[in-house]
């Protein structure tokens, strides 16, 4: 099953365009977090960076862009809203997400979310970053590169796995590369904190920086 995903994702990843660095829609909005336990992004396409904040809200801007200004993929934008679901796990994707055929349809987006609430960010295609977050994390990507940055003092372990790419853990004691013959994978256990930290990539670089 995993290898079938893996080899799906590849294919939508070929037909992406090379580049989508034309703006035509920015959506944003402010979501109070509330009583949630959890928090959980799910995106499909695009670059991803999640920073942590000290606000009580989740924070978010999302840019569509279109390669080429194709008009369909204008329409297709003009679809798309932030959608939020869920109590005790709060979950934020993007509703009316095109099903067949992406008309050169990219996300650039940017979430701010509460540092100490756990979180699970996924995404389909493209590339994620996550940067200041203290608290239990989960992140997966479907094709291509993760990199988290966390501060040491709060994690506890770290579990690194690469189905096809690199795995790397940066420490204040060194640098761990992943180790296996297809997929690539670190298990970490020394951190001084209470954070569970847990990456994979289907297709690409995964590399979590404690320090």
């Amino acid at each position: 099953m995993r290898k079938t995903t893996i080899l799906a994702f590849a294919a939508l990843a070929s037909a992406l365009p090379a580049s989508a660095s034309q703006p035509v829609r920015t959506l944003s909005r402010e979501i109070p977090v509330q009583g949630a336990n959890a928090i959980h992004l799910d995106f499909p396409v695009g670059d991803l960076r999640v920073e942590a904040s000290d606000q009580p809200q989740i924070g978010i801007e999302v840019k569509l862009e279109c390669d080429h200004g194709s008009s369909r993929c204008a329409e297709a934008a003009g679809r798309i809203e932030i959608r939020t679901s869920g109590s005790s796990t709060l979950r934020v994707d993007l509703a009316g997400w095109p099903k067949i055929g992406l008309h050169g349809l990219h996300v650039n987006a940017t979430v701010r979310v509460p540092r100490s609430t756990p979180l699970a960010a996924e995404l389909g295609v493209g590339d994620l970053t996550i940067s200041g977050f203290e608290a239990d994390l989960q992140a997966h990507v479907g094709v291509g590169d993760v990199r988290v940055n966390m501060p040491e003092a709060r994690v506890a372990s770290v579990r690194l796995d690469a189905g096809v790419g690199d795995a790397t853990l940066r420490t204040s004691r060194g640098e761990q590369e992943g180790s296996g013959f297809i997929g690539h994978k670190v298990a970490w256990k020394e951190g001084p904190g209470k954070a569970a930290v847990k990456v994979d990539c289907g297709v690409g670089d995964a590399e979590v920086v404690l320090r």
